[in-house]
């Protein structure tokens, strides 16, 4: 965790000395865990496509990728996080539930929707 107890203020010696170098090297240890990487805040299409997902179906999941920190492109993992929470999840556990054989729920969803294309 990277708050100290209430009360307590730690900061670095003015002068480090050869009694207390483990407390400043301690010190910046610390500060260096602690230090949030805004990078982690972001998932680029690599990522994603790393996670599982296929690149030619990213912006119609997440929508078209824009410019975060230091150039970075991409989506926000929050962003991600709910599309899979609130759209993702609810159609798995619906597509799971609705065939019996869920293995095969991909193929025969392929083959209903081409069936039914060729209706229209």
């Amino acid at each position: 965790m990277c708050d100290s107890p209430e009360g307590i203020k730690l900061s670095e010696p003015a002068t480090p000395s050869a009694d207390n170098d483990w407390l400043v090297k301690e010190l910046q240890r610390v500060q260096d865990e602690c230090v949030h990487n805004p990078r982690d805040d972001w998932y680029t299409e690599n990522d994603l496509v790393e996670s599982g997902y296929r690149r030619e179906a990213l912006v119609d999941l997440f929508g078209k990728p824009i410019p975060g920190h230091d150039g970075i492109i991409g989506w926000t993992v929050s962003s991600v996080a709910k599309i899979e929470q609130t759209r993702l999840a609810p159609a798995y556990e619906l597509l799971q539930s609705a065939f019996s054989a869920f293995n095969d729920a991909a193929d025969t969803m392929t083959s209903r929707a081409m069936y039914s294309s060729f209706d229209s």
